[in-house]
């Protein structure tokens, strides 16, 4: 017998193979992973909508204890994302003409002329907007007050302030 031995190839078959089940491993974890992208992207939202509304709380706090309760209807139209220490890496600012095509997914941003904080909804996600924009989820800060003294406008020393909080603009849908 010989020692040597006849080196063989892969066939193109067996290569087809090969990459046949590669790309269905592939699928198959993509097809779980994905949602979970969707999720964390929910997540991280609904945590800095968290923090924004505990930002206006000490916010309001601060000024009624400092004896500046007229200001705080001033807080409805302000960008809540000023008050953070640090905002979110997915802060794209304050924007005067946004174009909400042109903001990353997943981003953050102040829309100056409507006075609202935008959130660009982001890919792989299960988000269905209900009277809405597409994708965008659009929240303002309500300024609430008990108006005692039934002028519709606040008054620091009549009326009761009821709190700040973020609502969205429009109704959407996004389930975990």
């Amino acid at each position: 017998m010989s020692a040597r031995r006849q080196a063989h190839g892969v066939s193109l078959l067996e290569l087809v193979g090969v990459v046949i089940i590669v790309a269905i491993l592939i699928g198959a974890a993509l097809d779980r992973l994905l949602p979970l992208v969707g999720r964390a992207q929910r997540a991280a939202f609904l945590d800095v909508r968290r923090e924004l509304q505990s930002a206006l709380l000490l916010e309001a706090a601060e000024r009624i204890a400092r004896g500046q309760s007229a200001t705080l209807p001033e807080l409805a139209a302000a960008n809540p994302m000023t008050l953070l220490l640090t905002p979110p890496a997915n802060y794209v600012g304050a924007l005067a003409r946004p174009r909400p095509e042109e903001v990353p997914p997943a981003s953050w941003y102040f829309d100056d002329a409507s006075k609202t904080l935008v959130y660009r909804v982001g890919r792989h996600t299960r988000f269905t907007p209900k009277d809405g924009p597409d994708r965008l989820i659009e929240l303002r800060v309500a300024f609430v007050f008990d108006d005692r003294d039934a002028d519709g406008v606040f008054d620091a020393v009549r009326d009761g302030f009821g709190g700040l909080r973020l609502e969205p603009v429009h109704a959407y849908d996004w389930p975990d």
